[in-house]
């Protein structure tokens, strides 16, 4: 059922990849007019803010999602003038500066009236969705993430817990398929290494659940007997049905539900590929009452997938990637890479990219995105139109991953890499004379 705000006019949102920004604008650069009049054209304007506001005075957790990523509250307005108007906030950074920076970020979104979702004081607080209300009708989003480290994960509040605060998470579990034979071979090895003799100690006293029928833990890793060696991953149920529930409830009172997922994992070996428990959650999604999965993390572009005439957006890479130039590193990153534990953050990026020579930012993939426009007339998905954008790959370290409208030779590699990561959707592109990639629809019922 439609919400009773929506306006005959059409509903427009905008969506950002993944904005790692550490950094603010050098004095050459500013957006350009193509970008920002793209971006603004959304009635609801999405990204994923991948790092948290630190003042300087936050503490550094023990771990982090791959860089400690933090924001000064200086950047904040170069970061605005982008135009977003909605922040999902659920990542693998959003606890790299502890509770510290939490709630300094929420407190600091808050106060400048941006709508965020993702992390909370508690579970039901970081699940719930956040609202963009625009004179055309109501835009709720939810913000999840299956990449985190456990201590990140929101706790539930109860009559007997305040709950924790952390992030909304997908928790998931992978199996590897082995044949019977490799599988004897496996319990074989656990036997003779002994290195299931705590979990069998803590299974016998209670403390873990026995193996379920059909599989068996080796350490951290479950096998399960099948006819091809592979792999594969399922969501936790638990997560599953909290995060469905989350969904119906939006969509009862929004006209339309987006949903930000934030993935770090791959099928097989190819990490354009998204990881089967990803998929499943995404499907999940859009029976559940989404009209969009906005995915990100991998920093790559990903395919889309129409599943019922809704988008499903494997990941659209990064929207701003600075993780190379971030102001501050704790001493556990410098002792990881072996420079001073006092070093500045400048020391040890160079120890960790071997001066710039590994890494992320050495593959041109990393930097390459589009931001799509979704059009929707009376609650139903009408268009999806992309914006290809490129962002200063190999350029001097002052504007590189910040973004700007991609010229004809980076749009047409943009677009063959949506056509070979989409082939297996079987999702059809074209590509209009102003550069823009649109989706070919399937007809309307």
């Amino acid at each position: 059922m439609l919400c009773s705000s929506l306006l005959a006019a059409t509903l427009t949102i905008t969506a950002g990849g993944d904005a790692f920004m550490v950094q603010g604008f050098p004095q050459d650069y500013k957006p350009d007019k193509t970008l920002t009049e793209w971006i603004g054209s959304g009635d609801a304007r999405l990204v994923n803010f991948e790092t948290v506001v630190n003042d300087g005075t936050c503490r550094p957790a023990a771990w982090s999602g791959g860089t400690w990523s933090s924001m000064d509250p200086s950047v904040l307005p170069d970061f605005l003038s982008f135009g977003f108007n909605g922040c999902g906030c659920a990542n693998n950074h959003s606890l790299d500066f502890s509770a510290d920076a939490l709630f300094l970020t929420m407190k600091t979104l808050k106060g400048i009236n941006m709508p965020f979702a993702g992390i909370g004081e508690n579970l039901q607080e970081a699940t719930k969705a956040a609202v963009v209300e625009t004179p055309k009708g109501k835009v709720a989003f939810i913000s999840v993430s299956s990449a985190f480290h456990p201590d990140a994960l929101a706790g539930w509040k109860t009559s007997r817990s305040p709950g924790r605060p952390g992030l909304n998470g997908l928790r998931w579990k992978e199996t590897y398929l082995v044949t019977p034979q490799q599988l004897e071979w496996v319990k074989e090895i656990a036997t003779q290494t002994g290195i299931n003799g705590n979990r069998e100690l803590d299974i016998r006293t209670g403390f873990t659940a026995p193996d379920a029928p059909g599989t068996f833990q080796m350490g951290k890793l479950a096998f399960k007997a099948a006819e091809k060696p592979g792999r594969t991953s399922a969501c936790n149920t638990n997560d599953l049905k909290r995060l469905s529930d989350a969904i119906a409830a939006a969509r009862k009172s929004a006209d339309v539900v987006v949903v930000l997922a934030h993935s770090h994992t791959m099928r097989h070996k190819n990490v354009e590929e998204p990881a089967p428990y990803f998929v499943e959650f995404c499907h999940m999604a859009v029976d559940a009452g989404a009209d969009a999965v906005i995915g990100g993390g991998t920093h790559q572009l990903k395919g889309i997938e129409l599943r019922n005439g809704r988008p499903i957006f494997y990941s659209l890479g990064d929207f701003v990637f600075q993780n190379n130039v971030v102001p501050l590193v704790p001493p556990d990153f410098c002792e990881q890479y072996g420079v001073p534990l006092d070093s500045d953050a400048k020391t040890a990026f160079n120890a960790r990219s071997k001066g710039g020579k590994v890494g992320l930012h050495a593959f041109r993939e990393n930097f390459l995105s589009v931001v799509p426009r979704l059009s929707f007339e009376k609650g139903a998905l009408v268009k999806i139109e992309m914006l290809p954008i490129e962002l200063h790959w190999m350029k001097d370290w002052s504007v590189n991953g910040l973004p700007r409208t991609a010229d004809g030779e980076a749009s047409g590699v943009i677009l063959a890499a949506l056509k070979r990561t989409s082939a297996e959707f079987g999702t059809q592109f074209s590509l209009r004379k102003d550069g823009i990639i649109e989706v070919v629809l399937p007809p309307a019922k």
